[in-house]
């Protein structure tokens, strides 16, 4: 009897101290932190830039999460196959009339034989919705002159469009580029928080993969990166670190692309040199995704069919280091794998330019 006793004043102590605990936290709670993707504030942090690293790093690849994606047996790459997404962010958005072709010369229409058509093909309707998703962002308050990457370490070594920003580039026979470097300047020399070492599809919207000294809790790396630089632009490269589950890769990437659209921010998405999930499935994804979703494509995977050993290092996922600067006016250049891949995405950002400059 006793004991019953003691059991039920201890449970009645119990109770009104986590009361009172509730009642005192009451104003700050628990309630999850909000996601709504703002540009930094006055007075903030700047925007990190991460530096340049020595090498690569490789690493096995791993098995892509499928989270909560039950794949049913029978689906396949169609967008009918899967469920549509919601009406706010189905592609594609409402298209505006296709821009007219820019008066400004365009230059080769080749790299190493590879038609620029193939590796940055930009048809009417992607052209519409490149012009619908901008006029988006800029209702959104977006930074015309801003862009953003999101990848792994493939966009890490070494600096992925850097030399546009430090002058180590001669562009020889593609001068008309030149607009195209003014135009983002500052941008492409900065990698921000969404590019990390090891990066899979599936850890983009985990916040544990986030950089606490420039995110908030419970902030995922993309939405921190939108907060901090406000890109017009995302240049998307995974898949190096995304082996075993093709319908979770595909799923993991459409929610990036959805983000993207929700956002107002043109995502560019890239494929990559390397096999490492053991065939070229996951650039396959990517070109369905970008046909389905009416987004720019980056083909690099073309391009690098042109360099030797697809323009790899020994470990077979990074590029072999170059020697900079990039100097377009020499042959040799055309030969390296981070010369061509700068200089094919220098391309596709170069198209996309001209189509938002005609409704500007």
């Amino acid at each position: 009897m006793l004991t019953k006793k003691l059991t039920l004043i201890l449970g009645l102590l119990l109770g009104s101290l986590l009361l009172a605990g509730c009642a005192a936290n009451g104003a700050t709670g628990t309630a999850a932190p909000s996601l709504a993707v703002a540009p930094t504030a006055a007075g903030a942090l700047p925007a990190p830039v991460v530096e340049q690293n020595d090498g690569p790093t490789p690493s096995a690849a791993t098995m892509t999460a499928v989270a909560a994606l039950p794949a049913p047996p029978d689906a396949t790459l169609a967008p009918a196959d899967t469920p549509a997404p919601p009406p706010s962010t189905s592609p594609p958005l409402p298209r505006s009339p296709a821009p007219l072709p820019s008066s400004t010369p365009l230059g080769p229409q080749t790299i190493n034989g590879v038609p620029l058509a193939d590796i940055a093909p930009l048809p009417p309707e992607t052209a519409a919705n490149i012009q619908a998703i901008y006029a988006k962002g800029q209702a959104l308050g977006r930074d015309p002159r801003a862009l953003s990457k999101l990848g792994d370490s493939t966009l890490l070594n070494p600096h992925f469009l850097g030399p546009f920003d430090s002058g180590d580039y001669t562009l020889g026979d593609f001068g008309h580029l030149q607009a195209t470097i003014d135009r983002w300047a500052g941008s492409f020399a900065r990698h921000g928080v969404a590019a990390r070492h090891g990066l899979h599809s599936w850890t983009v919207f985990d916040p544990m993969w986030a950089d606490e000294a420039w995110c908030l809790p419970g902030e995922h790396l993309l939405a921190c990166e939108f907060r901090l630089q406000n890109p017009s632009v995302l240049f998307v490269r995974l898949g190096s670190n995304d082996a075993g589950a093709p319908d979770g890769f595909r799923y993991n990437v459409k929610e990036v692309i959805e983000f993207c659209l929700e956002q107002g921010v043109i995502p560019i998405i890239g494929t990559k040199a390397d096999r490492f999930e053991g065939s070229n499935e996951n650039n396959d994804i990517l070109r369905a995704l970008a046909a389905e979703y009416h987004v720019p494509l980056w083909d690099f995977d073309r391009a690098a069919e042109t360099l030797p050993n697809r323009g790899l290092d020994a470990d077979g996922v990074h590029l072999v280091i170059d020697d900079l600067p990039h100097d377009y006016g020499d042959p040799a250049a055309f030969q390296r794998g981070h010369a061509v891949q700068d200089l094919t995405a220098l391309v596709v950002l170069d198209g996309l330019r001209r189509i938002i400059e005609d409704v500007e």
